[in-house]
């Protein structure tokens, strides 16, 4: 009697069990799990970690300057060195540009115009004079030996020539282009950058208004286009000014670089900010405010650098590239 009750209510608890229909899709997902892990066997397994190394980037053969996550994680740079004063320039320093040939720094300085080729950390290798030019702010090398300056009350953009035994270049005859662009007298073109795989050239517009220009065309063709990627008067991203632009070819982002701010902003080609730096006393290992940060650019493993308007030069670099290179070298 006692087995027959016992199998009577054990029958009478599979029935409620498959009534409910948690059960039934518990029942379902269960057997289908089963169904995978036995088709998973030993090849698929070895597929699956070789997907995983290589997204790790463990068999990369060159390292790369970002942070991960396609961005260049402006929160992890800080100071390298020193901010150091630049040899035989009294004032008026202002665009910065790499040239990844020689691998060296070349900025512009106005008042009087000439173009200064520096090393890595802030020494001055040779002084160009940039004969009728009139007041010069940003500079960018564009490869080759082409360079392009831009002057601010003009609204004009130059492009020339140098190579390593120029000493001076003319302004008359060269190649220019000159914007319709109404702003204050004193507050114009400041910074400039250049996509070389689109061929597109970014101008910043200092302030009255803050504006990045697109410039299409212009370097390598005379079908020239002008637009304007994003409104920085309707999202300034907290910048006063902005007197800076740098574009970075490996994430496609800018870097906005504001003196009255002191700031550095990353956005993406929408817009978006990405990340920024504090410029300012206690940030980034800065015993001191950034004074009047005129240019910026970066070079092929990553660090940014800073020149300031009376004639200092910083060099950042990013603490976790740091990290990863003392890492590797163990």
């Amino acid at each position: 009697s006692t087995r027959k009750e016992s199998s009577a209510a054990s029958d009478v608890y599979k029935r409620q069990r498959l009534d409910y229909p948690d059960y039934r899709l518990k029942t379902v997902f269960e057997q289908s799990r089963v169904g995978l892990l036995r088709a998973c066997n030993k090849q698929h397994l070895v597929y699956l970690l070789l997907a995983l190394f290589v997204s790790l980037g463990l068999f990369a053969g060159e390292e790369k300057p970002l942070a991960v996550g396609h961005q260049i994680g402006l929160s992890a740079y800080e100071l390298h060195t020193t901010p150091k004063l630049i040899a035989g320039i009294e004032d008026n320093a202002s665009g910065l540009t790499y040239n990844s040939n020689t691998n060296t720094l070349f900025a512009v300085v106005n008042n009087p115009e000439a173009l200064i080729e520096l090393t890595k950390d802030g020494g001055l290798l040779r002084r160009i004079d940039l004969t009728g030019f009139e007041d010069t702010e940003g500079v960018m090398y564009l490869g080759g030996e082409r360079y392009a300056v831009v002057e601010e009350r003009k609204r004009t953009l130059v492009l020339f020539d140098i190579n390593a035994q120029t000493k001076a270049v003319n302004r008359t005859g060269l190649k220019s282009f000159q914007l319709a662009i109404t702003s204050a007298k004193n507050k114009g073109f400041e910074g400039l950058s250049y996509n070389q795989e689109s061929g597109d050239l970014f101008i910043i517009n200092e302030k009255t208004p803050r504006q990045l220009i697109k410039l299409s065309g212009l370097v390598e063709s005379s079908d020239i286009s002008i637009s304007t990627p994003f409104s920085l008067e309707e999202n300034s991203f907290d910048g006063d000014d902005y007197s800076g632009v740098h574009y970075d070819d490996q994430t496609g982002h800018l870097l906005l670089l504001s003196d009255e701010s002191h700031q550095i902003v990353e956005v993406n080609n929408k817009g978006v900010e990405i990340g920024r730096l504090d410029l300012s006393r206690g940030s980034a290992g800065l015993n001191d405010d950034v004074p009047q940060a005129e240019g910026i650019t970066m070079d092929q493993d990553g660090d940014i650098y800073v020149i300031s308007g009376p004639n200092l030069f910083y060099r950042l670099k990013s603490k976790q590239r740091l990290i990863q290179m003392a890492s590797r070298n163990k």
